[in-house]
């Protein structure tokens, strides 16, 4: 009977274990992901300050338009993009913390009252850093 308690606790033991390397893991990759983030939203301003002089270049020759330009047109093309490179990497993101959180949530021994599950669940679906 002692050894059956003692193998039960030793697997809830290593369940618990698994599941906290299994988020850290995830904890990194979510920090990876904001760094590639970070990148893209250096490129995306450096796009942008591209896309400025541009228009500014145009109108200064003379375009009524200059959204029209192929430069232009393919200078916005670029930077959209880089934006929805980015907010691919926001979805993962959330991706990853629903697996965190579900990994606890799947854990045996586990208990959640519906008030936990709706303050948990409650997460901004895009984030945009300026």
């Amino acid at each position: 009977m002692n050894w059956q308690k003692a193998v039960a606790v030793l697997q809830a033991v290593g369940r618990y274990a698994l599941i906290l390397v299994a988020n850290a893991w995830r904890c990194l990759v979510i920090l990876g992901r904001y760094a590639l983030i970070c990148w893209e939203q250096q490129k995306l301003r450096r796009v942008w300050r591209i896309l400025g002089s541009q228009v500014f270049q145009a109108r200064e020759e003379g375009e009524v338009n200059p959204l029209l330009t192929e430069a232009v047109k393919d200078t916005l093309k670029k930077a959209q993009d880089i934006q929805a490179t980015k907010n691919a990497h926001y979805q993962a993101i959330s991706a990853l913390r629903e697996k965190m959180r579900h990994a606890w949530r799947a854990a045996p021994g586990a208990t959640t009252t519906p008030s936990e599950e709706a303050t948990t669940s409650v997460e901004p679906d895009n984030q945009t850093f300026s």
